[in-house]
């Protein structure tokens, strides 16, 4: 596997870690230790994910990706099916 896939994953599992820490902090006690440590996670987590860089080659290969792949038509769009699929959610909720 890729190191920098590996370095992106565990970026982001330091970041929910963090977002973990600061949300489910235990009852009692002083919570606010266990939220600045979730804030800290998640700041480094962050810093971590902000500063890898890609190289030329995982550029031009994006690059070719977007080229490659053909826009999305209307009926494709999630902005378009979301409201829909909640919208129906709603009415079968409404009628249980």
């Amino acid at each position: 596997m890729n190191s920098s896939i590996i370095k992106r994953i565990s970026s982001l599992a330091v970041i929910v870690a963090g977002l973990l820490a600061a949300v489910l902090a235990p009852a009692g006690g002083n919570t606010a230790s266990w939220r600045w440590f979730g804030l800290f996670l998640i700041l480094l987590g962050v810093y971590f994910l902000l500063g890898q860089r890609s190289t030329a080659e995982q550029r031009t290969v994006a690059a070719q990706q977007r080229s490659e792949t053909p826009p999305l038509r209307w009926y494709q769009s999630p902005i378009l099916w979301v409201p829909v699929i909640a919208a129906v959610l709603a009415v079968i909720s409404l009628a249980l």
